[in-house]
C-alpha cells in the first residue's frame, strides 16, 4: 500500500508492488493497496467470449476510420473477477481511451490468478489495445518479471527540473559516504524502501519483501515467520516500538516480532494491513496507516480514528499520520491533510486555503524550535500526467504560519519528495527525491543536490530516510544501503 503513489515510485520490484502506476497517467478510482504484477501459477487472463463483446462494443461505440496506433492499460484484477484500470500511457486522455476505460471498469468476466490453488486477492495485468486497419483490438501482455526487475536495478541518472538554481554543494566534501549492495555485501535486493533502526542500533530492512537486519557491518536474515506455514509471508511496511518490538504489514496481516512472531487478529485490532508504521515515541503510540483510517495501539489497547469519529478526515485511506510536540496528530489521506489538535479539534485543510489544501502530507519531522517539515503528494487530476507537479515541500512555522518549496521558488530540483528528516546536528533539513537524488536545505535559501553523478550516491531514486544512534543518515535506494556521516 504506499505512496508509493507516484511514477514507479514506492515499488516492490521482487514480485509485489505497492499502490504503483506502471504508466505516466494515473487514475484515482481504484482501491490499490497492495498487489503482486502479473503474479501467480496460472495467470490472470478473461473469458473469451465475454472479451470479444467487449472488443464489439468499443468497435460500434467508436469512430476508428483513418486512426492507428496503440495504449496500454494497467489493469487490477481481484480474486472475484472485477476489473479496475489503475494508470495508462495516453497522455492525450483521447475518446478512444476513456471509452476503454469505461469498458474495463465494467468488465467483471476476468479470470483471477492463481498460486497454491489459491486466487490471488489483486494482480496488476497489462492490456494493449491497437487501432489497426479501423479496428480495435486488445490483449495481455505478459510482464518478464525478471527483465522488469534488471530493467530497475541500475543506476537512475538525475532529472533535474530546476534550471534557474545554481547547485554549488559547498558541504559535499564535508560527508563520508558509504554503500552496501548486493554485490559487496550480504544484501539480497539492491532496490530498498522501507528502513528503520531499533534501540540497539540494528537497522532492519525489508528486502526483497522479506526481512534483513544490518550491525553496521553485516547483513544477516531475519528467522521465518513460523505464525503460518501454509505461505510463504511477503513485508511491506515497517516500525520499532519503545519497547523494541519490530511490527510489520505483512500480505494479509499485522506482524510483530520481538524474539517471537506474532500475527495480529483483525477481529482484534481492525486492520489487516498498513501503508505505514510510525512510532510516536514521547507518547508511546504505534500509528498505523491504512485503507481503514489511523489505527493507534497504545497500553496494549487498539483504537481506529476514521471518517464516522472525525468528520473532518477527507477519506479513511490513511497514507501518513504523525504527532507533534504539541501533541497535535497530523495525517494525510490520499483526499487531503488533517490535523487533530491537542483538544481533539480536527482541521481539514481542504477547506482551508493553506498551502497543504490539495496535498497529502506523506512525511513529517520538527526542529527544537516547532517548526514542522512535511513532503507533499498533490492528488487528484489538476495535473495527471505532469512529471514536476505542484508538491515539493512545505513548513509549518511555529506561528503557525505556512510556506512550500518548490522548483518555482526556491533550490528543489524536483518537487517529488519521498521524506524530510531535519538533522538537529547540523541543523539542516534532508529531502529524498526519486528522481533528482538528495537534498540539503540548510533552512536559509542555501539548497544542495548530491545524487549518482556528482557523488557516491549511486542512484538518484531515494525512498526513506533514518538517523542511527549517532546521528548518521542512512538512505534506502533503488541501488543498496547508504551511509552518510560527517567526516
Amino acid at each position: 500500500m504506499k505512496k508509493t503513489i507516484l511514477i514507479l515510485l514506492t515499488t516492490y520490484f521482487s514480485f509485489n508492488l505497492n499502490a504503483q502506476n506502471l504508466f505516466p497517467v494515473k487514475l484515482e478510482n481504484c482501491k490499490a493497496d497492495k498487489f503482486c504484477l502479473d503474479c501467480g501459477d496460472t495467470k490472470t487472463t478473461f473469458k473469451e467470449k465475454e472479451f470479444e463483446k467487449l472488443q464489439e462494443r468499443l468497435n460500434e461505440s467508436l469512430n476508428l476510420k483513418g486512426i492507428s496506433g496503440t495504449v496500454k492499460f494497467q489493469v487490477l484484477v481481484d480474486s472475484k473477477g472485477k476489473g479496475c484500470v489503475l494508470s495508462h500511457n495516453d497522455k492525450s486522455n483521447s475518446p478512444i481511451s476513456l471509452k476503454a476505460i469505461e469498458e474495463l471498469n465494467n468488465f467483471n468476466k476476468w479470470l483471477p490468478a492463481i498460486t497454491k490453488n489459491k486466487k490471488e486477492e489483486k494482480v496488476s495485468i497489462t492490456l494493449l489495445f491497437t487501432v489497426k486497419d479501423d479496428i480495435i483490438s486488445g490483449k495481455i501482455e505478459r510482464v518478464d518479471i525478471d527483465a522488469f526487475k534488471m530493467s530497475f536495478d541500475k543506476p537512475n541518472s538525475p532529472e533535474i527540473f530546476n534550471k534557474n538554481y545554481t547547485y554549488k554543494n559547498e558541504n559535499i566534501k564535508n560527508y563520508k559516504m558509504t554503500v552496501w549492495n548486493t554485490k559487496n555485501s550480504k544484501l539480497t535486493d539492491n532496490s530498498l524502501d522501507n528502513i528503520s533502526f531499533d534501540k540497539d542500533g540494528v537497522l532492519w530492512l525489508i528486502v526483497d519483501n522479506g526481512v534483513q537486519l544490518f550491525n553496521g557491518s553485516e547483513f544477516s536474515n531475519l528467522e521465518a515467520n513460523n505464525t503460518n506455514t501454509k505461505v510463504k509471508e511477503s513485508y511491506f511496511a515497517i516500525g520499532v516500538d519503545n519497547n523494541n518490538t519490530k511490527w510489520f504489514d505483512g500480505l494479509q496481516s499485522i506482524y510483530s516480532y520481538n524474539k517471537i512472531w506474532n500475527k495480529h487478529d483483525i477481529n482484534e485490532i481492525g486492520i489487516d494491513g498498513a501503508y505505514d508504521i510510525i512510532n510516536n515515541s514521547k507518547t508511546d503510540e504505534l500509528f498505523f496507516c491504512s485503507d481503514k483510517g489511523l489505527t493507534i495501539f497504545s497500553n496494549g489497547k487498539w483504537k481506529t480514528i476514521n471518517k464516522e469519529i472525525v468528520k473532518e478526515l477527507p477519506s479513511n485511506r490513511v497514507y501518513f499520520a504523525k504527532k507533534d510536540s504539541k501533541n497535535r496528530i497530523w495525517i494525510g489521506t490520499f483526499n487531503g491533510s488533517t490535523m487533530i489538535d491537542e483538544n481533539g479539534k480536527a482541521t481539514s485543510f481542504e477547506n482551508t486555503s493553506t498551502v497543504l489544501k490539495g496535498k497529502c502530507i506523506t512525511s513529517m519531522d520538527e526542529d527544537e524550535n516547532g517548526n514542522i517539515y512535511f513532503s507533499l503528494y498533490e492528488f487528484g487530476d489538476k495535473n495527471a500526467g505532469q512529471v514536476n507537479r505542484d508538491e515539493g515541500i512545505a513548513i509549518c512555522y511555529a506561528d503557525g504560519t505556512f510556506k512550500q518549496f518548490t522548483t518555482a521558488n526556491s533550490g528543489m530540483p524536483f518537487n517529488h519528495t519521498n521524506c524530510v528528516l531535519y538533522d538537529k546536528a547540523e541543523k539542516v533539513l534532508w529531502i529524498s527525491t526519486d528522481r533528482a537524488g538528495l537534498v540539503r536545505y540548510d533552512l536559509n535559501n542555501n539548497w544542495e543536490n548530491y545524487h549518482n553523478e556528482n557523488s557516491e550516491i549511486p542512484t538518484s531514486y531515494i525512498s526513506k530516510m533514518t538517523f542511527d544512534r549517532n546521528g548518521n543518515l542512512y538512505l534506502a535506494t533503488r541501488q543498496g544501503l547508504v551511509k552518510i556521516e560527517r567526516k
